[in-house]
């Protein structure tokens, strides 16, 4: 395969909707001919943020908020999706643009937690997977609207619109938008 999708979103059409994927927006961090990696960015789970950092025995010095379900993979590891520098990630992870990147790291988490990150950061559990091949029939079938990465929905959206603003982003309503088989979308 010689194009590569990551970093872009992909939004779930509004047929979808007995799905864990209602209404999803994911962002696409990894692509490869092996398969791809992303975050649902657009649902949260029903956890604090403090809740779950007391959990880890760590305790939170920054506001509280929900934690985002990022997917069915893994659902109980977590993630911290978070700003920075311009081309400067603060520890090893997937750069999704030159100022976000994700990461697993633990230690990035105390951090986060004790707010000492330069910019904005939100925990995520679980991601979407996809094996080789399986993203670029579903993409082929009409089954996702694929859209460039647009890094301020990451933060500056509410994830309760994030879907909606995801599909304004293009120019298209998301009830226009017609999983046809084939690929052909209106």
């Amino acid at each position: 395969m010689s194009h590569h999708i990551a970093p872009s979103f992909l939004a779930a059409p509004p047929s979808l909707i007995d799905s864990i994927f209602k209404n999803a927006v994911i962002a696409v961090a990894m692509h490869q001919d092996e398969g791809a990696m992303g975050f649902i960015i657009s649902q949260q789970t029903e956890l604090s943020l403090h809740e779950l950092l007391e959990d880890l025995s760590i305790k939170p010095k920054v506001a509280d908020r929900t934690v985002l379900y990022g997917g069915p993979v893994s659902k109980n590891s977590g993630f911290l999706l978070y700003e920075h520098e311009a081309n400067k990630p603060l520890t090893a992870g997937l750069v999704l643009c030159d100022t976000i990147s994700i990461t697993p790291s633990r230690e990035l988490l105390d951090d986060a937690a004790a707010g000492k990150l330069p910019g904005r950061f939100e925990l995520i559990l679980g991601y979407a997977g996809w094996g080789p091949g399986q993203l670029e029939t579903e993409l082929c079938g009409g089954g996702w609207l694929n859209t460039p990465f647009y890094p301020e929905i990451m933060f500056d959206v509410p994830v309760s619109e994030r879907w909606n603003h995801t599909f304004s982003q293009v120019g298209v309503s998301p009830y226009a938008f017609m999983n046809v088989p084939g690929g052909a979308q209106a």
